[in-house]
């Protein structure tokens, strides 16, 4: 279960950091045309207008939408691998960790960590579930063509299968993983609350690293498409 868990959240990073990279492109682009426009101002500096090209902004963009993508599995996927809810010793080793006592204290003890988390895993966990079901969807579609069963009813029956793969995913896996989110954002909330900064400044880095990533891929994920 874990890794079930890790393994979504992972894809639907990866999918956001996929769409991410076309926007990190035009922000290179938009930045190199600009200092192409002061290194043209300057005799010993226009042989510099033309040093990077399409080519090096292209890698640059996908290099950093990959480094991006590789700090949001760290900071959000990777905790997936602590899930204990269903093992016989999770309420041994904290009995806090039930539904009922972490959104009694996201109520009473907000912080940007409790309330991002599990926001921004919610959102990764349908963006992976989504790529997972279309990718039954193009496999089922290519082997209904072999004449299983008439040609016209092949992407209906495809895209209902897609719809079904992906509620099933987010009814075994999703909800666990946001439960995870939780448990691992109250955690550490428990525990930076007893030292210096606090609880509001617990994991804000991997937060804001998350959230333009969960931004991007709520935009992104047409999961509406299955209806079409």
């Amino acid at each position: 279960m874990p890794l079930g868990l890790l393994a979504l959240v992972a894809v639907g990073v990866h999918a956001a950091a996929d769409s991410v990279d076309d926007r990190l492109r035009w922000v290179i682009d938009q930045l190199d045309a600009a200092l192409d426009g002061v290194f043209a101002d300057f005799e010993f500096t226009r042989a510099w207008v033309d040093a990077v090209g399409s080519v090096e902004r292209t890698h640059a963009a996908r290099g950093l939408a990959f480094l991006w993508e590789l700090a949001v599995d760290v900071t959000v996927a990777l905790p997936a691998l602590g899930y204990l809810e269903e093992s016989e010793r999770a309420p041994l080793i904290n009995p806090k960790w039930t539904w009922s006592a972490q959104l009694l204290r996201l109520r009473q003890r907000p912080t940007p960590m409790r309330v991002i988390r599990p926001v921004a895993t919610g959102v990764f966990a349908v963006a992976g579930a989504y790529a997972i079901a279309r990718m039954v969807e193009s496999s089922l579609y290519l082997a209904l063509r072999s004449g299983i069963v008439p040609d016209g009813i092949n992407g209906p029956v495809a895209r209902i299968a897609a719809l079904g793969a992906m509620v099933l995913v987010l009814a075994s896996l999703g909800w666990r993983a946001v439960l995870r989110a939780l448990q691992h954002a109250d955690q550490l909330c428990e525990e930076r609350g007893k030292k210096k900064g606090g609880a509001l400044t617990a994991g804000l880095i991997g937060s804001a690293l998350a959230l333009p990533l969960a931004l991007a891929a709520a935009i992104d994920t047409p999961w509406w498409s299955f209806f079409r």
